[in-house]
């Protein structure tokens, strides 16, 4: 249809302003079309869609088209698009068989039914076009007609409850012993009453069903009270003997103890509730929530609302409930649920259970969508009323966390958060674009992406829509991203409302919406993500931080809106920059773009800074004191003390990493599960022995990281030569050395920093690893083990190193010295450090501590350092007692040439003790180790 109109509003040469009815029952798709072609095609032209309601409203314009389904009365002169049998003059209808026939006359009508190959098609599309739009109106009237039926079931069980109330109230005065002086005359009505089966059948007819429903129904509800009592056995000892003991122990005085005191409950499963089970919020509130509670030890599934069963019910100990709207399936669920104990959440994701504010002017995008107040005031009252009838809250803000207090006093955190896969590609896209870290020259253009995924942003971007036109104006080699519909290529945002981009539309990528697993592509693609909102406004006020975590995976350097949420996760001019005014908005475009090197180290600040706090580790860990804290007091108790003790613990630094440079890169976009790291300053005898041991690992897939901090010797080509030579055996190689000698903390951040794998091996470069050292410390951890240490062996220029005579530990003289011999206790690092460098490490423990510190005057107690402070964030680590990595002691190595000289260890001492003041070191004094 939208062809046909371009061509007929193309043969008007004449023609500048014109009016298209509609009629109002004509499906909203059709009006669509009809603006975007107006849009698109037909730009200079005053041609306005109007509904047939409006006809009188004193226009001057001419009637062009009308587009009905109403049988028109009388013969038309001008195109008439008919929906049904009727076959006015001037029309075409689509006949009952989906053909096309010319019920009247008109010169378009000629044109269009004729036998042209351009004819054909057009009808075919109009019929392809009318035939949609009649299906989807047959599939309104089917929803309104089992809405409509639902509502009725819902009296209809209303009116059981209340009747079964009524029953239950007359029924309750006769069990008390029937009175006798009165049973000669006044007593005849109540026994009438209480007894249906005999006289009340041929009159309340309708009674006898309303019982048998109620009883089908509610025969579970009724089974399980008597169930619960009867776990202590009261009943058995009155029948068995009158013993003392069982006097002190009446049936009635034990019975509301079960009931009221929920010591012995325990979650074990969860049950999550879509009310929205087609939108992509379930993928960020139910599934990755489900995995988080798995991930936590605990048992989980998602389920539709409308697929929830008593099975489902009967499954579970705890149900949250997702944005889900109240009916009388949702209320039979409520009281399925408290009959079974199952302890009930609500959550949200936005300020969806406070009706007054669905208004226009506070969410903008009730209009965008075409939505009205009514319908949306309709939806947040019926969340509201699922809400209500919850025992506790969860949701993803503070600022949603304080809305909900005011419902229910119990309201959990629980972020938004990405997951293992959305991680994985988003680095591998990253990749792809070069090495993560490194200015990509590409085609010279930087990009500034919005990535919207709705049309409810429209008074989110217009403040900034004129700051970035002007940008664009500015820097030629700028680019603004937007998205639009796939099939239709209509904007995500309506085009209208922003005439300032007009003049710079050529600096204008138009990307297709992706479905969300593919979204970390696009913002990879980005250089600069925005994400603008209404600040002031409240319901904006609690949007969550996903634009910033997302777009800081893929590497984008971000610029938001100083919201709450974005306020407590971007350090301003650190790992992103907060705008508010166009002045701000100006300034941060201009300096992202114009200063290529902050904006990536700005990038990569903020992936280290949303590593641990948006991971699916820190959400198993919120998910297991959020499901604790449901299994009685003392559980509560527990949970309680640890999130407020979490809640005082300083927001780590982002890690520091020292600048570098890349020697050699090689990277073959595989997934590799380990990164193995080699620090090296001046170890060109030993450095060989090292790389050769990694080569050795039994991983079949392995990258490797060499980072060179600043050798004078010949390490570094001989590093180089060997990597050249060994591409084969590993999908990433890269050498980097530090641009000055920036200590052992800071190499091993910047090797850090290179790897693109959870777990990351650390190796010096005067050390070997046995060939299964890798495979079986990453067999041994789950995943939310921080790292992994093995037993390591000692040896020297003469082999093996022993123990002394005189040592005073448990290992018989002359055995091999051990190190890392001890298992894994946190209280073990009070008195001084038991694990070894060499150890597994995940890049989200060493990000959720701020990496490894960095001082050339307290250098050597790095890996105790960040051990301590694991320790404190209750990060656990694993010991694996099997020999899998040797270390060589020697005069040059760092312990004996810097660590373990007095002066050196009195600061060394004074640094970490400052840090970690729970500390209490049993050996204070510099002690070299043997060689």
């Amino acid at each position: 249809m939208t062809v046909w109109l371009t061509m007929v509003l193309t043969g008007e040469k004449g023609l500048s302003a014109a009016r298209i009815e509609c009629s109002p029952h004509v499906h909203a798709q059709i009006r669509h079309a009809l603006r975007a072609m107006l849009e698109t095609h037909l730009p200079d032209r005053d041609i306005r869609i109007v509904s047939q309601a409006s006809r009188n409203d004193g226009t001057a314009l001419p009637l062009l088209c009308q587009i009905t389904e109403e049988a028109s009365q009388g013969p038309s002169s001008l195109p008439v698009l008919q929906f049904g049998p009727d076959h006015p003059t001037g029309s075409i209808t689509l006949a009952p068989e989906s053909a096309l026939t010319n019920a009247g006359d008109s010169p378009f009508l000629r044109v269009l039914m004729s036998e042209t190959a351009e004819s054909l098609g057009l009808r075919r599309n109009i019929r392809l076009l009318l035939d949609g739009s009649r299906k989807t109106r047959l599939l309104i009237s089917r929803t309104q007609a089992i809405q409509q039926a639902s509502l009725e079931k819902t009296h209809t069980i209303q009116e059981l409850r209340v009747s079964l109330r009524m029953l239950s109230a007359r029924n309750a005065p006769l069990p008390p012993e029937p009175p006798l002086p009165e049973q000669t005359e006044p007593p005849a009505p109540p026994p009438v009453i209480s007894l249906p089966p005999e006289d009340p059948v041929p009159d309340p007819l309708p009674t006898p069903p309303l019982w048998f429903r109620a009883a089908r129904r509610l025969k579970r509800i009724l089974r399980s009270h008597p169930s619960q009592p009867a776990l202590p056995v009261q009943e058995e000892p009155n029948t068995d003997e009158s013993s003392p003991e069982t006097i002190p122990v009446p049936a009635p005085e034990p019975e509301p103890e079960p009931t009221s005191v929920p010591a012995p409950f325990s979650v074990r499963r969860v049950l999550f509730v879509a009310g929205e089970p087609d939108t992509p919020g379930v993928l960020y509130r139910c599934y990755r929530n489900a995995v988080a509670a798995r991930d936590a030890g605990f048992e989980a599934r998602v389920q539709p609302c409308a697929a929830v069963g008593y099975d489902d019910i009967h499954w579970a100990d705890v149900m949250v409930f997702w944005r889900v709207e109240y009916s009388g399936h949702v209320s039979t669920i409520f009281d399925l649920a408290e009959a079974e104990n199952v302890i009930t959440v609500f959550d949200a994701d936005d300020i969806v259970f406070v009706p007054h504010y669905a208004r226009v002017d506070m969410i903008d995008g009730i209009r965008s969508i075409g939505a009205t107040e009514e319908r949306i005031e309709r939806c947040f009252s019926e969340m509201r009323r699922t809400f209500l009838r919850c025992d506790q809250g969860s949701t993803t803000t503070a600022e949603l966390v304080f809305t909900m207090h005011s419902l229910r006093p119990v309201v959990h955190l629980l972020p938004n958060v990405y997951d293992m896969a959305a991680l994985q590609r988003a680095r591998l896209a990253l990749r792809m674009r070069g090495e993560p870290g490194r200015i990509s020259t590409g085609d010279g253009l930087v990009r500034i992406g919005y990535a919207t995924g709705s049309r409810t942003h429209q008074r989110d971007f217009a403040p900034v829509c004129p700051t970035i036109a002007e940008v664009l104006r500015q820097r030629p080699e700028a680019r603004l991203v937007l998205f639009r519909e796939p099939v239709t290529h209509r904007p995500v945002l309506l085009m209208e409302e922003f005439p300032s981009l007009i003049p710079v539309q050529n600096q204008i990528e138009w990307r297709d919406m992706v479905p969300l697993e593919e979204l970390q592509d696009e913002f990879a693609r980005f250089d600069i993500s925005i994400a603008p909102l209404e600040t002031g406004n409240v319901f904006c006020e609690a949007k969550s931080e996903i634009k910033f975590f997302e777009a800081a995976l893929s590497g984008a350097a971000t610029i938001a809106s100083p919201t709450g949420p974005f306020q407590r996760v971007i350090r301003h001019g650190e790992t992103g920059f907060l705008a508010d005014s166009p002045t701000d908005w100006y300034d941060a475009l201009i300096e992202l773009i114009d200063n290529p090197e902050r904006r990536v180290r700005m990038a990569r600040d903020a992936y280290h800074s949303v590593l641990w706090p948006f991971g699916p580790q820190a959400q198993a860990r919120r998910m297991k004191l959020v499901l604790t804290s449901m299994c009685g007091d003392e559980a509560a108790a527990l949970a309680g003390e640890t999130r407020l003790a979490r809640a005082r613990l300083t927001p780590p630094p982002v890690p520091v990493i020292p600048p570098s440079r890349t020697l050699f890169h090689h990277d073959a976009l595989g997934e590799a599960p380990v990164t193995v790291v080699i620090t090296s300053y001046n170890y060109e005898t030993h450095l060989l022995d090292a790389l050769e041991s990694v080569a050795a690992q039994t991983l079949p897939v392995l990258d490797l990281i060499v980072v060179d901090d600043g050798s004078s010797d010949g390490s570094v080509a001989l590093a180089r030569t060997w990597m050249e030579r060994h591409c084969d055996r590993f999908n990433r190689l890269i050498l980097r050395q530090s641009i000055a000698n920036a200590g052992l903390g800071g190499a091993r951040n910047i090797g850090m920093d290179a790897a693109e794998t959870v777990h990351v091996m650390q190796l010096d470069a005067d050390n070997i690893l046995r060939p299964e050292a890798c495979e079986t410390l990453l067999g041994s951890m789950s995943d939310g083990t921080a790292y992994a240490y093995p037993l390591i062996a000692c040896f020297n220029e003469h082999g093996p190193v022993l123990m002394d005579m005189s040592a005073d530990t448990h290992h018989q003289p002359g055995t091999p010295e051990l190190l890392g011999d001890l298992p894994f206790n946190p209280l073990s690092l009070v008195s001084g450090n038991r694990i070894d460098a060499m150890a597994m490490v995940t890049k989200w423990a060493w990000a959720a501590v701020g990496g490894y510190y960095v001082s050339r005057e307290a250098m050597g107690w790095e890996d105790f350092d960040l051990w301590c402070s694991l320790a404190e964030r209750g990060l656990p680590g694993h010991h694996v007692p099997k020999i899998l990595a040797d270390y060589r002691q020697h005069e040059t190595s760092m312990t004996n040439a810097s660590t373990e000289k007095e002066a050196h260890k009195a600061r060394v001492v004074a640094f970490v003790q400052a840090r970690h003041p729970w500390i209490r070191l049993s050996a204070e004094r510099a002690k070299p180790r043997k060689s």
